[in-house]
């Protein structure tokens, strides 16, 4: 959410022009043609469609020279499915207030003609969510399959900051359309999100927009017009960031405000202003108590002389001293003394605490700033503080660069956990300018699997498993064991494997993070058909791709896999003397363009044994949307390929 600030009200007279007011959409458009479409021409896959929707932001005389919004919408169903867009829900924060809220369904009466039902005031529900936000809910009366939800609103707001615009969502828009007046001593930058193109572009100058009585008489206003028509819907799709990088949107960031008076305050600095302001508010001067935690850190780990061990053995004692409450940055509310002693924090509170615990033991440690992969990717143009959501900590040793978040107790000494890999992320130096830097795994991800597999004669595969798992995949790994532990891990590997029966498992490096994962299974595989003259067998037992993720005919945004990674299966696969192998998996040899990913599948047969390999990997972490293709067709192959199967026949 952006900063919510106090916008400071001037005495204005009554002289504010009436042409903004006018341009705020009004109800009752909805038409017999609108109401006879069954099918949106332009995605007939559309429940629903957006006919039209607007808002206009100007200062409301009527309300104390506040901010007014006037917000209107026009909704088609086309489909039950769509019913739930009916329930209608609008929030506010903190003094915002909202007016004038009104709702009419359309349908066609039996004559053909429009018949309207009105929403009751009575049935607007307004429920207190937090002490911060309220919502006002209601649902559309008589909805039906054909129905036109029309609303408009009113939203009065003491503040500065204006709110995102969304011209995308999950179902296409027709058009889609946004007008701003702005007082022009409130100075925004104003940045269009997303892959679509403006179809409405129109900036002006009002020079005589509002007169200030008895200071500066007429004052101009910025008169800001956007548009978007025939917006698509925005499909999302497994391996994405958070679809707020692409959804096409109208986002301001205040930039300054300059008083009648001539004093500019600003909101939007220079990095060198956002460090400083980022200790004082962020960190709420949370980055110097050293002295609190060298007294609480065990004096045999202070007393290591080899800075990287020492380093490490602080780092595990973090890590073990807390549990993560899941909340990512309390902001003003981070205070590491009281977490240390509650044993548990948030992501701040835990790294700032490892922040002080190596600088009290004389070891480098920078701040890392960031948004996680679920917040959004920050801008890197100028200085927005609440595009950041997370902090983890750098430090520097021998030379080489360290990135350790000590919230994950499954993550190794310089890997930080997942959801940090989002992009750019900025080094906070109180001493010298903050600089850019990428987070990257510390070590590119595996998981290799090896089975050795006798098929005896009740038609039963009887043998033993090994995987090998490495970077995320083994931490992830880790993490499930802990949660589930041993035998409810088997239950649900059995679960997962319906034919597949667990004689005895083990497992080896749990909780040695700097080791590969290892575990080992005796199995008995039940054969889907019985072993009779032949039998057909698909030897990709174990994490066999058997659906295509990527289905989109088009994806306008990137595919991020998060981390490179790799696997490769090894099936050593003996059938009974009294069979012979007739059939083979094809063998296939396949990879992306500029050798980004390859895909090995090799089978070798000899005497009574078949061995069958395969090896994938992702070479890097995100794929552009014109890779989409090739990336979509390399899955559907591998697909095909897993699929396949070896024949046999009794001799």
């Amino acid at each position: 959410m952006k900063k919510k600030i106090l916008l400071l009200t001037l005495l204005f007279s009554a002289t504010f022009l009436n042409s903004q007011v006018e341009k705020s959409s009004k109800m009752g458009q909805t038409s017999l043609d609108e109401l006879a479409m069954t099918v949106y021409d332009k995605d007939s896959t559309a429940t629903a469609v957006v006919l039209y929707e607007h808002a206009n932001i100007y200062l409301d005389k009527k309300n104390g020279f506040n901010t007014r919004t006037d917000f209107y919408y026009r909704i088609k169903i086309l489909d039950q499915k769509a019913f739930d867009l009916a329930n209608v829900v609008i929030n506010s924060y903190k003094k915002e207030k909202i007016i004038d809220l009104k709702a009419i369904t359309y349908n066609i009466s039996e004559n053909g003609k429009i018949q309207t039902t009105n929403l009751n005031d009575n049935t607007i529900f307004k429920v207190e969510e937090s002490e911060a936000w309220t919502a006002h809910k209601f649902t559309f009366p008589n909805i039906k399959v054909g129905s036109v939800l029309e609303y408009s609103y009113s939203k009065i707001s003491p503040y500065s900051g204006i709110d995102d615009w969304y011209f995308q969502s999950d179902i296409p828009k027709i058009k889609s359309e946004f007008d701003a007046a702005i007082l022009g001593n409130y100075k925004y930058n104003i940045r269009i999100i997303g892959y679509l193109n403006l179809d409405k572009d129109e900036p002006s100058i009002n020079k005589k927009c509002i007169y200030i009585d008895g200071l500066l008489g007429d004052a101009a206003c910025a008169i800001y017009s956007y548009g978007m028509y025939d917006v698509p819907a925005f499909k999302e799709e497994d391996f994405m960031l958070s679809k707020k990088n692409y959804v096409s949107r109208l986002t301001f960031d205040l930039k300054s405000y300059t008083s009648p008076r001539g004093k500019t305050e600003r909101y939007t600095t220079t990095w060198k202003e956002a460090d400083k302001k980022l200790k004082d508010i962020f960190f709420n001067n949370q980055t110097s108590k050293k002295g609190f935690f060298k007294r609480r850190i065990p004096e045999d780990i202070l007393a290591i002389e080899n800075q990287l061990e020492k380093a490490k053995s602080i780092y595990t004692f973090i890590q073990n001293h807390y549990s993560w409450n899941e909340k990512y940055w309390n902001s003003e509310d981070e205070k590491v003394k009281d977490a240390f002693e509650d044993r548990s924090g948030s992501a701040g509170e835990i790294n700032l605490s490892l922040f002080n615990a190596l600088e009290a033991a004389d070891i480098e440690a920078e701040l890392v700033i960031l948004s996680t992969r679920n917040h959004g990717l920050p801008t890197t143009l100028y200085p927005v503080i609440f595009d950041f959501n997370y902090v983890v900590i750098k430090t520097t040793i021998n030379g080489k660069e360290y990135y350790l978040d000590a919230t994950d107790k499954f993550s190794p000494f310089g890997q930080v956990p997942l959801r940090t890999l989002n992009g750019q992320a900025r080094v906070i130096n109180f001493k010298k300018e903050s600089n850019w830097v990428v987070l990257q795994p510390k070590t590119k991800s595996s998981i290799n699997t090896s089975a050795k597999l006798k098929l005896n004669e009740n038609g039963n595969f009887v043998g033993n498993l090994l995987t090998r798992r490495i970077g995320y995949i083994a931490q992830n790994q880790r993490e499930k064991l802990s949660i589930l532990g041993k035998n409810n891990y088997i239950k649900e590997f059995e679960e997962d494997n319906s034919n597949i029966e667990v004689d005895s498992y083990e497992v080896h490096f749990k909780d040695n993070l700097e080791k590969p994962l290892q575990e080992i299974f005796e199995v008995t595989i039940f054969m889907n058909d019985e072993l009779t003259q032949k039998a057909r067998i698909n030897p990709f037992f174990f994490n066999r791709l058997k659906e295509n993720p990527f289905k989109l005919k088009e994806r306008n945004y990137p595919v991020d896999f998060g981390f490179a990674k790799s696997s490769t299966f090894t099936l050593s696969l003996e059938v009974p003397d009294t069979y012979k192998v007739t059939q083979l998996p094809e063998q296939m040899a396949i990879s992306l363009p500029n050798n980004s990913g390859t895909f090995l599948l090799k089978t070798v047969n000899k005497g009574n044994v078949v061995n069958v390999i395969t090896r994938f990997s992702l070479n890097k972490k995100t794929y552009s949307s014109e890779e989409y293709f090739s990336l979509k067709e390399f899955f559907k192959r591998i697909v095909i390929a897993e699929s396949s199967y070896i024949i046999i026949e009794k001799k």
